[in-house]
């Protein structure tokens, strides 16, 4: 009998909760109009348990077991409250499914929003951060051009070699490491042969590479700022490039050092280097900062 009465009582119910969540609070609570939602709950509350009590009499108890059947005048205001109340509790069951319904769509529409933004950040970057590089190796040429022509044929076939890889195999989130040693050992290449004795560039690799991937351009950014740097002084500077690979373990290492003072400005893209690394391996990485008057370090480490 008690489960055929929560079978035929169970649409009163729903069609309670459902007119209370999501026509009489979002019109009412939500607003801030909150007495206006009291009386709104408190007449709901009338209804459905007048409605409650009759169907629960003529169509469980009479049905099923005449002895549960209501006295004469059974509809009166003290049975309305108290079966009111008593049927709040199986109203509050359904509205806390129904928040819980909410706050996980919401939290799920929240993390995909929140992908979808820095998947479209990371993608504007990488299109920003070529023609910045593309725009220095320009000016480089010219500098050259200028100052040392007869190293201009050899940094134009350099320059060529890089951006045939740079701008037409870097497209994928990630890249076999050993195309990124490769772009950054071409990079390297063409500032040694433009800017002469005043840069003592290292180029380090050690391990396997072809077990690894990465993110694009991670060293290159950095170690464009301090070409620039380079460019713009007269000063004579020391730079190491380390790539350890091991099996379950990258470590790209870019050191930079003069015996005059100098400062790198690369904090925005220390900021975007790490929402690369949190979107590729989250949790799986370390960005070390080393910075002294005429030294700076950055060490990009990830563990697969």
């Amino acid at each position: 009998m008690w489960l055929m009465y929560y079978i035929i009582t169970l649409p009163v119910f729903v069609l309670h909760t459902y007119i209370l969540a999501y026509w009489l609070l979002p019109q009412t609570f939500f607003k801030g109009k909150l007495w206006l939602a009291l009386f709104g709950s408190f007449v709901l509350l009338i209804i459905f348990s007048v409605i409650e009590l009759v169907v629960s009499n003529e169509l469980v108890f009479k049905v099923f077991d005449e002895s549960k059947t209501f006295a004469p005048g059974y509809l009166n205001p003290s049975n309305i409250i108290i079966s009111g109340i008593g049927n709040h509790y199986i109203i509050l069951v359904f509205l806390a499914i129904k928040v819980g319904q909410s706050w996980y769509s919401s939290r799920n529409q929240t993390a995909g929003l929140m992908q979808i933004k820095m998947e479209t950040e990371l993608e504007i970057y990488r299109y920003q951060l070529q023609p910045k590089l593309i725009l220095t190796l320009v000016e480089e040429l010219e500098m050259t051009t200028e100052k040392q022509p007869d190293r201009l044929p050899e940094m134009i076939i350099k320059t060529s070699g890089f951006l045939n890889h740079f701008l037409f195999d870097v497209k994928d989130e990630l890249i076999p490491l050993h195309l990124e040693v490769k772009l950054i050992g071409d990079f390297l290449d063409i500032h040694k042969h433009a800017i002469g004795s005043r840069l003592n560039s290292s180029f380090i690799v050690n391990g396997n590479l072809q077990s690894h991937v990465c993110p694009p351009l991670l060293l290159l950014p950095f170690i464009n700022s301090a070409i620039k740097l380079v460019y713009g002084c007269n000063n004579s500077f020391e730079s190491t490039v380390l790539i350890k690979a091991e099996k379950k373990y990258l470590l790209l290492t870019f050191t930079f050092w003069s015996e005059n003072d100098f400062r790198l400005l690369h904090k925005g893209e220390t900021e975007i280097t790490k929402q690369r690394l949190m979107f590729s391996f989250p949790s799986k990485h370390r960005i070390i900062e080393n910075v002294d008057d005429n030294f700076a370090e950055l060490s990009l480490e990830i563990f697969n």
